[in-house]
């Protein structure tokens, strides 16, 4: 029994040994500075710029529907949503008051060609009363004083026959009018197209178009022409172009894309919040949707993506690949000195102040070599939503950093020792984050 226990004994104190001695080792044992990091391949391909803008849809031709006369409607045969022909009455006022000013009118209009009719049968007696004075002036038997009133009534009656006359035109003006107010009682289609918006009801009053705005009753649009008004900002307008290429996103129909094109680019900005740390400038495009999707309705949400300019067969890297660093870190990363360094930073500065930026960071990519991340100095072109192109700095088929954000913005630097993972063994917190340039 003793020899068992001390056997037994022996056996506990050399596990005991070994485990203080694997501790000891592991403790000992350097541990992995390096930084994990994913990596991709420079390649060649094409890149197309994208501006991307939300906005609203819009028929291409809205027309809102007003009465040009005042009054009561009495008849309103549409409903919001109705598909209607050019022609198709829309509407009608009561004409009531406009029928009773055309019996006026036309009653005034008869009386005047009455007066007129009076004032010639006057100038004719004046003539024929002229003439007789005149035959008996030549054989002395009036004085000259008969003769002179003789032409003056002869004048006083023209004139007065003259003016009759124009106030028989006068007179058929305004019955003109009255015809065609009362005609403006009933609103007809100026155009085939869909009721949109139906703004009233029978026995609402409107007011006419004559001298104010007047009651907007609907509106009328060709839903076969849809467009997306979007609102681009001031430092990309300058890459968008007429009949540029675009795809439309419309919220109410989920994975689908609509070709489209620009057809309008205000020349005027829109200011929100002037004179304040919020303001913003903007400019309103236009695009027209190839085919709008049935169903599509006018307010609708939709994201426009407009292809502003495409280059083919360039040195590409993903985005997230390039980041930035100070010049003087990237000078000493080079081995330059700042004289040696000087003309290519005012390249850089000026390409800055080109594109609107106002910070002086030069851009980098990080290229693995032997486990170990050496830095370029980059000069890039256009992106896309994945892709951004090399122009100089970097060759095809160079191995370049993507990932994490943290490792790449903070943490990497020339010369540091690197692992490479693939995407799924990247730890929580690496890789995934796409930053644009």
């Amino acid at each position: 029994m003793k020899k068992r226990k001390k056997t037994r004994g022996w056996i506990i104190l050399g596990i005991g040994l070994v485990v203080v001695a694997a501790v000891t080792a592991a403790a000992l044992r350097p541990k992995d500075s390096s930084l994990a990091v994913t990596v991709q391949t420079a390649d060649r391909g094409d890149i197309t710029s994208v501006v991307t803008s939300a906005g609203k849809i819009h028929p291409v031709v809205e027309v809102r529907i007003s009465s040009e006369v005042s009054g009561e409607i009495i008849e309103l045969p549409v409903k919001d949503g109705q598909r209607v022909e050019r022609g198709d009455l829309l509407a009608r006022i009561n004409p009531d008051t406009l029928e009773a000013q055309v019996a006026q009118q036309e009653a005034s209009l008869r009386a005047t060609r009455a007066q007129s009719a009076q004032a010639r049968a006057q100038y004719l007696q004046a003539q024929l009363d002229l003439r007789r004075v005149e035959d008996l002036h030549e054989r002395g038997f009036t004085a000259r004083e008969q003769l002179d009133q003789a032409k003056t009534r002869v004048e006083i009656e023209r004139a007065s026959h003259e003016a009759s006359t124009y106030r028989i035109e006068q007179q058929e003006m305004q019955l003109k009018e009255a015809r065609d107010l009362l005609g403006k009682t009933s609103i007809h289609a100026p155009m085939s197209g869909t009721i949109t918006r139906l703004n009233a009801e029978p026995g609402d009053r409107v007011v006419g178009t004559g001298q104010f705005e007047g009651t907007e009753i609907m509106r009328l649009a060709n839903l076969d022409a849809i467009e997306v008004r979007v609102d681009v900002s001031e430092s990309d307008i300058i890459n968008v172009k007429l009949d540029d290429r675009s795809f439309v996103e419309i919220d109410a129909f989920p994975d689908e894309r609509f070709p489209a094109r620009v057809t309008e680019i205000a020349n005027t900005a829109d200011t929100a919040g002037d004179r304040t740390q919020e303001q913003l400038t903007t400019f309103l495009v236009r695009i027209l949707l190839d085919e709008p999707p049935p169903g599509v309705r006018p307010g609708m949400t939709a994201t426009a993506d407009i292809e502003t300019e495409t280059v083919t067969g360039v040195v590409r890297v993903p985005l997230q690949s390039v980041t930035v660093r100070r010049p003087d870190v990237v000078r000493s990363a080079l081995g330059e000195e700042a004289d040696s360094s000087e003309s290519a930073e005012n390249d850089y500065n000026n390409d800055n102040r080109r594109r609107g930026r106002r910070d002086t960071l030069e851009r980098v990519v990080f290229v693995v070599n032997d486990s170990a991340a050496e830095l370029r100095r980059v000069r890039t072109g256009i992106a896309d939503t994945r892709f951004i192109e090399i122009q100089s700095g970097l060759d095809e088929g160079e191995t370049v950093v993507t990932g994490s954000h943290s490792v790449l913005t903070r943490e990497l630097e020339h010369s540091s020792a690197v692992r490479v993972e693939s995407p799924g063994d990247t730890p929580p917190g690496f890789g995934g984050t796409r930053s644009r340039s």
